[in-house]
């Protein structure tokens, strides 16, 4: 509040009275100063006004790089081009990917089932990575530099199991009760079914033994390997089987003694079916209720099962023929014909005059002619006589060849013994 002075002395001039109110102010405000009671005696003073500097600059930091990832399992008919196309990815990228002569191949063969993943950020990739084996993994990366490749390893433990069952109902309840997966039971099947049918020979009591691999991965079983050796108890008759990988990489399953478990033929074309009919010459038919030979052995399935060359061959006949329906004819040599009735539908492409392998499949399990459900007839002719494909000789392959005699004895005799030893598991370092 301004402070005025007047005089209350006669005489006092106006000047003097001004110079009296400034001291008075002067005063009053050396007053205000002072400090209160409590307060510090020492005076407060404000720093002189300087300009405001702007906030320091922060070093930047390496930024993490954001970028979505597309997992894709690989259809059959599926190529990078297409999957780059379906998921609009810059196709410059995969030129590039493809002019690395380390990549080239990797990018042109994917296999149906596969797992791919693809990383990117909008439809620039940034990386890939896929899964060439059980143990090793492809991996691309992007950087400034352009892309760059590895091959990432992660090794297998090879696990080998003994296991023994017997058949109370079917073989593959028994492989259950022995914790055995079905893929055991089925490779079981095909190393025996020369010797063995697998759809009417299979009786309770029946007994095997299998060693085989089991496959880790960090600790953590992956999945089932290969039978290295077996041994079958069917009627009290024991055959056995032991795996042998020859000189030139070839494997394939003998005998202990050297003579391969192949045959030139394969009793059943049709895997875990059942008969519905047997070879008979004085059969009933059961359309034209009279009665006629039945020349074959019916197996019934459902449509659309597999039917399997029983032989290498030529394929002599194929097409419709009367009460066969869609029907094939193989010619296998030495006299010997196999014909395949009922047929729903032929292999893609096959074709008359074409060679067959033996196992190959020809053609699906179907009614068509003279049926009266899904089934397949199959007929074993020699010199066109028909002969009972239950029960007619079947030629050998070849046996292991003198060279490879001494060698295959040596490989194959721990194995051979395994089959006689507790079940069990030991690790095999690989």
């Amino acid at each position: 509040m301004p402070i005025f002075i007047k005089s209350a002395v006669p005489g006092l001039s106006r000047r003097t009275a001004s110079i009296l109110q400034v001291a008075l102010v002067a005063v009053v405000v050396g007053l205000a100063a002072l400090p209160r009671a409590g307060e510090s005696e020492t005076p407060v003073v404000a720093a002189p006004p300087q300009a405001v500097a702007p906030p320091a600059a922060v070093a930047p930091q390496e930024a993490s790089i954001a970028f979505s990832t597309i997992e894709v399992v690989v259809n059959r008919n599926d190529t990078m081009d297409r999957l780059f196309r379906r998921f609009e990815l810059n196709l410059a990228d995969l030129a590039t990917l493809r002019g690395l002569p380390e990549l080239r191949t990797q990018m042109d063969k994917l296999r149906p089932g596969e797992l791919l993943r693809l990383m990117h950020r909008g439809n620039e990739l940034v990386g890939l990575e896929r899964k060439l084996s059980d143990s090793e993994t492809l991996k691309i990366t992007r950087d400034a530099n352009g892309f760059s490749s590895d091959v990432l390893e992660n090794p297998l433990e090879i696990h080998t199991r003994t296991a023994s069952a017997t058949i109370r109902s079917s073989l593959f309840q028994a492989a259950a009760d022995a914790q055995l997966d079905d893929r055991v039971a089925f490779d079981l099947a095909e190393i025996f079914q020369y010797d063995i049918d697998f759809v009417l020979d299979i009786q309770s009591g029946d007994r095997f033994t299998v060693v085989y691999e089991e496959i880790f991965q960090d600790g953590q079983p992956l999945r089932t390997g290969k039978i290295l050796a077996a041994k079958f108890t069917n009627e009290g008759r024991e055959y056995r089987a032991v795996r042998y990988v020859d000189a030139h990489g070839n494997a394939d399953y003998f005998t202990p003694d050297g003579h391969s478990l192949r045959k030139a033929f394969i009793r059943a074309p049709v895997q875990f079916s059942r008969i519905s009919s047997r070879f008979n010459p004085s059969r009933r038919h059961p359309v034209l209720n009279r009665i006629r030979a039945h020349k074959g052995v019916d197996y019934a399935a459902p449509v659309g099962t597999p039917v399997r060359a029983a032989g290498d061959g030529r394929v002599r006949f194929i097409g419709r023929q009367g009460g066969y329906g869609n029907v094939i004819e193989l010619e296998h040599g030495s006299g010997v014909v196999t014909v395949y009735g009922h047929l729903s539908r032929f292999a893609s492409r096959l074709h008359r005059g074409q060679r067959v392998d033996l196992g190959q499949v020809i053609a699906y399990v179907g009614m068509t002619g003279l049926a009266t459900g899904p089934h397949l007839h199959y007929e074993y002719r020699v010199r066109g006589v028909h002969k009972n494909p239950q029960t007619v000789p079947l030629p050998d392959a070849e046996p292991i060849a003198a060279a490879e005699r001494e060698r295959f004895l040596a490989a194959t005799a721990e194995l051979v013994n395994t089959l006689d030893v507790p079940a069990g598991r030991i690790l095999v370092a690989r």
